[in-house]
């Protein structure tokens, strides 16, 4: 199952505009690791938090993102404190539309 949404992709191509297909496979593995651990049948929404995590510390670089991942594998909620979202359900959806030029 895709785990990794619509909204995702777009972050993805801001940031890694010549290795998106790379990326976005790289967060559906990680999605997919997440999966296992939870034991659910979640839907793509749910794993934005997690990815747009990635996204935002990875700072547009390959390396940076492959750190955050590798946070993220060691302990999911490192990787949201990391990001700052960590006390929030929210806040990285409003960091995504920022980055989207969404937000009013």
């Amino acid at each position: 199952m895709n785990l990794v949404s619509e909204k995702t992709k777009e972050l993805v191509e801001k940031f890694y505009p010549t290795d998106s297909e790379t990326v976005v496979l790289q967060l559906q593995d990680y999605c997919d690791y997440l999966s296992e651990i939870f034991g659910d049948k979640a839907l793509p929404e749910n794993y934005e938090r997690f990815c747009f995590a990635v996204l935002k510390l990875g700072e547009s670089s390959k390396e940076k993102l492959n750190k955050a991942v590798e946070l993220g594998k060691i302990d999911y909620r490192d990787l949201l404190v990391s990001a700052g979202f960590a006390n929030s359900l929210t806040i990285h959806n409003e960091w995504a539309d920022k980055i989207l030029d969404l937000s009013e």
